[in-house]
C-alpha cells in the first residue's frame, strides 16, 4: 500500500489559488454570466466568442478570470 505524503505549502498554496480564481461548471459559469447554460454549450461546440473553458473528463469547466476578462472585452473596459 502506498501513502501519500502532504505538503501543507502546496496545499496552502491550491487553497489560495481556488479561493482567488474559482473554478466553475458550466451551469454555473453561465448563472454567474446570466446565461442559460445551454448557449454556453453552444458556443462552445460551434467556437463562437473564444470564451475559454477546460475539459475535465465530461465536464467543461471555466475559470472565473476568464469569464470576467472576457467580460471585459464585451463591454470594451477593463477592470483595474
Amino acid at each position: 500500500m502506498q501513502t501519500t505524503t502532504h505538503h501543507p505549502a502546496l496545499n496552502n498554496r491550491l487553497a489560495a489559488e481556488l479561493e482567488a480564481n474559482p473554478r466553475l461548471t458550466r451551469k454555473e459559469a453561465a448563472a454567474y454570466l446570466g446565461l442559460a447554460h445551454k448557449t454556453l454549450a453552444n458556443w462552445a461546440s460551434t467556437g463562437r466568442y473564444g470564451l475559454k473553458y477546460h475539459r475535465c473528463g465530461k465536464k467543461a469547466i471555466y475559470l472565473k478570470a476568464d469569464l470576467d476578462a472576457w467580460l471585459d472585452g464585451q463591454s470594451g473596459t477593463q477592470s483595474v
